[in-house]
Protein backbone atom coordinates (compact mmCIF):
# COMPACT_ATOMS: atom_id res chain seq x y z
CA UNK A 1 0.00 0.00 0.00
CA UNK A 2 3.02 2.41 1.05
CA UNK A 3 4.65 2.01 -2.67
CA UNK A 4 1.60 2.52 -4.02
CA UNK A 5 0.95 5.80 -2.40
CA UNK A 6 4.15 6.63 -3.13
CA UNK A 7 4.27 6.14 -6.55
CA UNK A 8 1.23 7.67 -6.99
CA UNK A 9 2.10 11.32 -5.69
CA UNK A 10 5.51 11.12 -8.01
CA UNK A 11 2.86 9.96 -11.10
CA UNK A 12 0.58 12.73 -10.21
CA UNK A 13 3.66 15.44 -10.01
CA UNK A 14 4.65 13.77 -13.34
CA UNK A 15 1.57 14.61 -14.89
CA UNK A 16 1.46 18.38 -13.56
CA UNK A 17 4.87 18.80 -15.54
CA UNK A 18 3.74 17.21 -18.63
CA UNK A 19 0.73 18.70 -18.93
CA UNK A 20 2.42 22.04 -18.64
CA UNK A 21 0.39 22.67 -15.03
CA UNK A 22 4.14 22.64 -13.00
CA UNK A 23 7.51 24.48 -14.43
CA UNK A 24 10.78 24.54 -13.48
CA UNK A 25 10.66 27.91 -10.67
CA UNK A 26 6.99 26.97 -9.70
CA UNK A 27 6.57 25.63 -6.14
CA UNK A 28 4.76 22.52 -6.17
CA UNK A 29 1.14 21.93 -3.81
CA UNK A 30 1.86 21.92 -0.14
CA UNK A 31 2.20 18.12 1.70
CA UNK A 32 -1.25 18.97 3.04
CA UNK A 33 -3.13 19.82 -0.60
CA UNK A 34 -1.48 17.02 -2.30
CA UNK A 35 -2.59 14.80 0.68
CA UNK A 36 -6.03 16.18 0.32
CA UNK A 37 -6.15 16.10 -3.36
CA UNK A 38 -4.94 12.24 -3.92
CA UNK A 39 -6.43 10.43 -0.46
CA UNK A 40 -3.09 9.49 0.48
CA UNK A 41 -0.36 9.66 3.89
CA UNK A 42 1.51 12.72 4.19
CA UNK A 43 4.45 10.18 5.25
CA UNK A 44 3.88 8.83 1.49
CA UNK A 45 4.10 12.16 0.06
CA UNK A 46 7.03 13.18 1.95
CA UNK A 47 8.83 10.08 0.96
CA UNK A 48 7.72 10.69 -2.70
CA UNK A 49 9.19 14.46 -2.28
CA UNK A 50 12.56 13.29 -0.92
CA UNK A 51 13.28 11.16 -4.07
CA UNK A 52 12.51 13.72 -6.21
CA UNK A 53 14.52 15.53 -4.22
CA UNK A 54 17.52 12.99 -4.67
CA UNK A 55 16.73 12.93 -8.80
CA UNK A 56 17.71 16.67 -8.64
CA UNK A 57 13.98 17.38 -9.82
CA UNK A 58 12.97 19.00 -6.77
CA UNK A 59 14.03 21.29 -3.95
CA UNK A 60 12.67 21.52 -0.58
CA UNK A 61 13.00 24.95 1.00
CA UNK A 62 12.74 25.39 4.72
CA UNK A 63 10.03 28.29 5.53
CA UNK A 64 9.16 28.78 1.95
CA UNK A 65 7.84 25.17 0.17
CA UNK A 66 8.71 22.92 -2.47
CA UNK A 67 10.11 23.85 -6.04
CA UNK A 68 10.51 22.10 -9.28
CA UNK A 69 14.14 22.55 -9.94
CA UNK A 70 16.15 21.10 -12.78
CA UNK A 71 19.45 20.00 -10.87
CA UNK A 72 19.26 16.77 -12.97
CA UNK A 73 23.03 17.45 -14.15
CA UNK A 74 23.94 17.60 -10.23
CA UNK A 75 22.77 13.79 -9.67
CA UNK A 76 24.64 13.09 -12.87
CA UNK A 77 27.49 14.29 -11.59
CA UNK A 78 26.80 12.26 -8.25
CA UNK A 79 26.25 9.00 -9.76
CA UNK A 80 29.52 9.23 -12.08
CA UNK A 81 31.66 10.11 -9.15
CA UNK A 82 29.86 6.59 -7.26
CA UNK A 83 30.63 4.84 -9.97
CA UNK A 84 34.30 5.92 -9.63
CA UNK A 85 34.81 5.29 -6.22
CA UNK A 86 33.45 1.96 -6.79
CA UNK A 87 35.46 1.05 -9.76
CA UNK A 88 32.63 0.64 -11.96
CA UNK A 89 34.15 2.61 -14.31
CA UNK A 90 37.54 4.71 -14.43
CA UNK A 91 38.87 7.95 -15.91
CA UNK A 92 39.68 6.05 -19.03
CA UNK A 93 36.42 5.03 -20.19
CA UNK A 94 35.35 8.88 -19.31
CA UNK A 95 38.25 9.98 -21.86
CA UNK A 96 36.88 7.66 -24.09
CA UNK A 97 33.09 8.70 -23.97
CA UNK A 98 34.55 11.96 -24.50
CA UNK A 99 36.36 11.61 -27.44
CA UNK A 100 33.18 9.68 -28.89
CA UNK A 101 30.73 12.30 -27.84
CA UNK A 102 32.66 15.07 -29.13
CA UNK A 103 33.17 13.52 -32.39
CA UNK A 104 29.25 13.28 -32.71
CA UNK A 105 28.76 17.14 -31.21
CA UNK A 106 31.36 18.00 -34.28
CA UNK A 107 29.19 15.65 -36.92
CA UNK A 108 25.70 17.29 -35.53
CA UNK A 109 27.13 21.25 -35.78
CA UNK A 110 28.30 20.87 -38.58
CA UNK A 111 25.52 19.41 -39.97
CA UNK A 112 23.40 22.17 -38.91
CA UNK A 113 25.62 25.06 -39.57
CA UNK A 114 27.41 26.61 -37.06
CA UNK A 115 26.32 30.11 -35.67
CA UNK A 116 28.14 33.00 -35.68
CA UNK A 117 27.86 33.22 -32.19
CA UNK A 118 29.69 29.45 -31.11
CA UNK A 119 32.08 30.85 -34.06
CA UNK A 120 33.31 33.64 -32.34
CA UNK A 121 32.51 31.63 -28.92
CA UNK A 122 34.91 28.66 -29.83
CA UNK A 123 37.66 31.32 -31.69
CA UNK A 124 37.50 33.18 -28.25
CA UNK A 125 38.02 30.34 -26.17
CA UNK A 126 41.36 29.18 -28.51
CA UNK A 127 42.72 32.66 -27.78
CA UNK A 128 42.08 32.08 -24.23
CA UNK A 129 43.98 28.66 -24.16
CA UNK A 130 47.10 30.12 -25.66
CA UNK A 131 47.04 32.72 -23.06
CA UNK A 132 46.87 30.41 -20.39
CA UNK A 133 49.78 28.01 -21.28
CA UNK A 134 52.25 29.96 -19.29
CA UNK A 135 50.14 30.65 -16.29
CA UNK A 136 47.96 27.89 -13.93
CA UNK A 137 44.80 28.81 -15.70
CA UNK A 138 45.21 25.99 -18.76
CA UNK A 139 42.94 23.57 -16.66
CA UNK A 140 40.00 26.13 -16.59
CA UNK A 141 40.50 26.75 -20.31
CA UNK A 142 40.61 23.73 -21.25
CA UNK A 143 36.89 22.85 -19.63
CA UNK A 144 35.81 26.56 -21.30
CA UNK A 145 37.23 25.21 -24.80
CA UNK A 146 35.03 21.51 -24.57
CA UNK A 147 32.03 22.94 -23.32
CA UNK A 148 31.88 25.55 -25.96
CA UNK A 149 31.76 22.88 -28.49
CA UNK A 150 29.22 21.12 -26.86
CA UNK A 151 27.32 23.75 -26.34
CA UNK A 152 27.41 24.67 -29.95
CA UNK A 153 25.33 21.70 -30.72
CA UNK A 154 22.18 23.81 -29.09
CA UNK A 155 21.18 20.20 -27.79
CA UNK A 156 20.11 20.60 -23.96
CA UNK A 157 20.66 16.78 -23.42
CA UNK A 158 23.79 16.28 -24.81
CA UNK A 159 25.33 19.62 -22.87
CA UNK A 160 23.67 18.36 -19.76
CA UNK A 161 25.09 14.69 -20.09
CA UNK A 162 28.61 16.29 -21.07
CA UNK A 163 28.42 19.18 -18.22
CA UNK A 164 28.16 15.95 -15.76
CA UNK A 165 30.89 14.53 -17.05
CA UNK A 166 33.01 17.10 -16.96
CA UNK A 167 32.82 18.11 -13.61
CA UNK A 168 34.55 14.76 -12.87
CA UNK A 169 37.07 14.84 -15.46
CA UNK A 170 38.15 17.90 -14.52
CA UNK A 171 40.38 16.98 -11.84
CA UNK A 172 42.02 14.52 -14.47
CA UNK A 173 42.32 17.22 -16.57
CA UNK A 174 43.90 18.93 -13.57
CA UNK A 175 46.54 16.14 -13.50
CA UNK A 176 47.40 15.49 -16.69
CA UNK A 177 48.40 19.13 -17.20
CA UNK A 178 50.53 19.11 -14.20
CA UNK A 179 52.31 16.22 -15.57
CA UNK A 180 52.61 17.81 -18.94
CA UNK A 181 55.92 19.64 -20.20
CA UNK A 182 55.53 23.25 -22.09
CA UNK A 183 55.86 21.61 -25.32
CA UNK A 184 52.93 19.26 -24.90
CA UNK A 185 50.19 21.57 -23.48
CA UNK A 186 51.64 23.62 -26.56
CA UNK A 187 50.96 20.43 -28.57
CA UNK A 188 47.11 19.91 -27.11
CA UNK A 189 46.91 23.79 -27.37
CA UNK A 190 47.06 23.14 -31.32
CA UNK A 191 44.95 20.10 -31.59
CA UNK A 192 42.19 21.99 -30.17
CA UNK A 193 43.01 25.16 -32.47
CA UNK A 194 42.54 22.42 -35.18
CA UNK A 195 39.29 21.29 -33.67
CA UNK A 196 37.59 24.92 -34.02
CA UNK A 197 38.78 26.19 -37.13
CA UNK A 198 37.80 22.98 -39.09
CA UNK A 199 34.50 23.00 -36.95
CA UNK A 200 34.02 26.82 -38.46
CA UNK A 201 35.16 25.74 -41.66
CA UNK A 202 32.79 23.01 -41.83
CA UNK A 203 35.18 20.42 -42.68
CA UNK A 204 33.88 17.53 -40.61
CA UNK A 205 36.86 15.10 -41.93
CA UNK A 206 39.78 17.35 -40.63
CA UNK A 207 37.56 18.28 -37.48
CA UNK A 208 37.33 14.58 -36.07
CA UNK A 209 40.55 14.24 -36.80
CA UNK A 210 41.51 16.79 -34.94
CA UNK A 211 39.41 15.91 -31.52
CA UNK A 212 41.34 12.29 -32.52
CA UNK A 213 44.71 14.25 -32.07
CA UNK A 214 43.78 15.89 -29.28
CA UNK A 215 42.53 12.64 -27.24
CA UNK A 216 45.66 10.69 -28.42
CA UNK A 217 47.95 13.05 -26.74
CA UNK A 218 46.27 12.76 -23.39
CA UNK A 219 45.90 8.84 -23.42
CA UNK A 220 49.72 8.93 -24.05
CA UNK A 221 50.27 11.57 -21.13
CA UNK A 222 48.57 9.15 -18.68
CA UNK A 223 50.44 6.21 -20.41
CA UNK A 224 53.83 7.40 -19.55
CA UNK A 225 52.71 8.37 -16.38
CA UNK A 226 51.45 4.84 -15.17
CA UNK A 227 54.62 3.03 -16.83
CA UNK A 228 56.70 5.43 -14.19
CA UNK A 229 54.56 4.28 -11.26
Amino acid sequence: METREYQKTINYIFDLIEGGLLKVGDQLPTERKLSERLGISRNSIREALRTLENLGLVECRQGSGTYLVDHVSETFKKAINIMLMMKQTSHSEICEFRRHMEKAACRFVISKGVSEEARSALLSAVERLKLSEETNGMAEADTLFHYTLIRATGNSFMITIFDAVTDTYRKFIDDILTLSDSATKSELNKAHEKIARSLVSGDEEACIAAINEHYDIVERIEESHNAKH
